[in-house]
């Protein structure tokens, strides 16, 4: 029920998409196949040395199997020292399932395996996704494995007391009024238990569109990465760029809850 209402997510920003590889502190990011998870697209930095690196994994636009179908954004997330799993391999057809974001959880959480044995800090998982790709997402809430969720232009469809459960630090973005999936996602982060570390923002100007496909990801890509940096990285400009300084990039009503009780690394240097 979840996939089917929110199956349109994926063809508004995929045909404009002009390739980009982030432009972040570890540029450029790329991304290839590995063996050891031969369903799925993993993204990762190109240049320097960003040490064991948190785990970013994401759900499609529409549960496609496509895993370079927001591959601006990805690159972007890469771009700053993440490893970056999509659902699906480049321009694949067909869709995806929580079963196989399970296998990438897997495959994170042993250490990495293939070209990215040792690699990764297994212990800083977040699962994410763009419509039905957040309905993925949103699978691992109870999962100890997984450290946090991201829900981008989604919301839960039934059941929606399920987000009374969530306890993980959650970021819900999405694009307003005309966005299909605003009362759900809206609906959830009201539905939060207190306490639960979260913030949520609308990009009104976007719909569901989102900014997947625009340069370096767009807004979409910033908030995610300051968020990242924040949780994972302790980055405490993360944490200020998301309490007071999204609406300097068209972000509109954002809110948040519970960051200040949120524990995060001690940030080196």
């Amino acid at each position: 029920m979840m996939k089917l209402s929110f199956q349109l997510g994926l063809v508004t920003f995929v045909s404009s998409v002009i390739a980009q590889n982030g432009n972040g502190p570890f540029a450029p990011g790329g991304y290839r196949v590995d063996s050891s998870l031969p369903s799925h697209t993993i993204y990762s930095p190109g240049s320097g040395n960003p040490g064991l690196m948190p785990v970013f994994i994401w759900g499609n636009g529409a549960c496609s199997a496509d895993g370079t179908s927001a591959q601006n954004y990805l690159k972007q997330i890469a771009s700053y020292g993440y490893l970056v799993i999509s659902q699906g391999t480049p321009g694949r057809s067909g869709s995806t399932t929580a079963a196989q974001m399970k296998e990438a959880v897997d495959w994170a959480a042993a250490g990495g395996k293939g070209a990215f044995a040792g690699k990764l800090n297994a212990t800083q998982i977040m699962t994410a996704g763009y419509s039905c790709g957040g309905t993925e997402a949103y699978n691992f809430i109870n999962d100890n494995r997984v450290s946090s969720i991201g829900i981008f232009n989604s919301g839960m469809l039934g059941n929606y007391d399920q987000a009374k459960q969530i306890r993980k630090p959650i970021i819900i973005a999405l694009g307003g009024p005309s966005d299909i999936a605003y009362p759900n996602g809206e609906r959830d982060y009201n539905n939060l238990p207190s306490g639960t570390p979260a913030w949520k923002g609308n990009l009104n100007r976007v719909g569901h569109g989102g900014t997947y496909g625009e340069a370096n990801g767009g807004a979409f890509a910033k908030a995610t990465v300051q968020w990242l940096n924040w949780i994972f990285k302790g980055d405490a400009a993360g944490k200020s760029y998301l309490v007071s300084g999204t609406a300097a990039d068209g972000w509109n009503n954002a809110v948040n809850k519970g960051l200040d009780g949120l524990r995060v690394p001690v940030r080196a240097g």
